[in-house]
C-alpha cells in the first residue's frame, strides 16, 4: 500500500478520510516545511522515532535531521519499530548525503544494529 493509502486507512478509523485529503494535507505541510533537501555533504545526522497511536494501533514516525543546518532530510511512518524499518529509513536519509555522515541516535538497539550493518559511524546518546 502507498503511504497515503496507509495514512488514510489509519485515520479513517477515527474519522472518514480520503487518500486525496491526506495528499492535500501533505502538500500543505510541505509548503511550510522544506522536506525536499538537496544532496550535499552533511557531517551529523540525528535519527529518532516516536510512537503515534491511532485508535489503539501504534505507528512509528521516523525523522532524520541535519544537525548543522537544522534541516529535515526525511520523515516516514512505519507500522513497526525494528531493524528492518530503521535500515529502510536510514537508506532513504542517505539519498540526501554526500559521503558518510556520522549519525546521532539514542540507545535504540534497532537503530544501532542498522547503522552497524550499513557500515556507518554513529554516536549513541541518552536524551532523557
Amino acid at each position: 500500500l502507498s503511504s497515503l493509502r496507509r495514512a488514510a486507512r489509519a485515520l479513517s478509523e477515527v474519522h472518514r478520510v480520503s487518500k486525496t485529503a491526506v495528499w492535500k494535507w501533505v502538500r500543505k505541510f510541505s509548503e511550510k516545511v522544506n522536506v525536499k533537501p538537496s544532496r550535499m555533504f552533511r557531517s551529523f545526522i540525528a535519527l529518532d522515532e516516536t510512537c503515534v497511536k491511532v485508535n489503539g494501533l501504534e505507528y512509528w514516525v521516523y525523522a532524520a535531521i541535519d544537525v548543522d543546518r537544522n534541516e529535515i532530510l526525511s520523515m516516514r511512518v512505519y507500522p513497526s519499530r525494528n531493524a528492518l524499518a530503521a535500515e529502510r529509513f536510514i537508506r532513504e536519509a542517505l539519498k540526501y548525503c554526500e559521503g558518510k555522515p556520522t549519525f546521532i541516535v539514542d540507545n535504540a538497539p534497532w537503530l544501532k544494529q542498522s547503522l552497524e550493518e550499513l557500515g556507518l559511524q554513529y554516536n549513541a546518546e541518552s536524551f532523557r
